[in-house]
């Protein structure tokens, strides 16, 4: 009786630790990450238009599954960007963890036509603000870190927000051809994971 006695406060210190840690690495945040949703939907993939482009779906060209998603523009004085988006709303990784997206794309003719111009993946924890008004370490691009440019065969790129901040509702990951921007971007296999 007395072993079990011991046992129990030790049991219950291990149980709130587990729930202290928060998600477990390599914990999948994002849905329908291959575009493989069974009722043949994209969702929760929401394209965000702008005049000049196109967004869409290519059943012929995929890296997995049965489809990918695709951003085309073929005006090089269009200023506007377009992007595909999803929003994680479920439970959040604790303060410090490191959240890193994971997606691949093909290029079909891409031109940068401007300073503002590329095709860039981005992770944005919001609020953009937190309660002392910071917004330091709560949004990364691949933004002017690659030059993605003609035509190109799947390729992969990985980034990295290094610490999770506190106080965030909801994480938004983009997928983005930017202003001045020709060609056709597609995407497939896009992953967000806690490590």
């Amino acid at each position: 009786m007395k072993r079990i006695s011991l046992l129990i406060p030790i049991f219950a210190l291990f149980i709130s630790c587990k729930e202290d840690d928060g998600l477990p690495g390599n914990t999948q945040l994002l849905k329908n990450p291959d575009l493989a949703s069974p009722d043949g939907s994209v969702s929760p993939w929401m394209p965000v238009m702008e005049p000049g482009f196109t967004l869409g779906t290519s059943t012929e060209i995929l890296r997995s599954a049965n489809k990918s998603l695709f951003i085309e523009n073929s005006d090089s004085l269009n200023t506007n960007s377009a992007t595909w988006r999803q929003t994680y709303n479920g439970p959040m990784p604790k303060k410090g963890r490191k959240l890193v997206l994971k997606a691949f794309l093909k290029g079909e003719d891409i031109a940068l036509k401007g300073p503002e111009s590329n095709v860039f993946i981005s992770i944005r924890a919001f609020p953009v603000e937190d309660s002392n008004g910071s917004t330091f370490g709560r949004y990364v691009t691949t933004l002017n870190q690659i030059g993605v440019s003609g035509t190109f065969d799947w390729t992969h790129l990985r980034l990295t927000l290094p610490s999770t901040p506190e106080e965030v509702d909801n994480i938004v990951v983009y997928l983005s051809m930017g202003s001045r921007t020709t060609g056709k971007i597609y995407f497939d296999d896009i992953t967000l994971t806690v490590e």
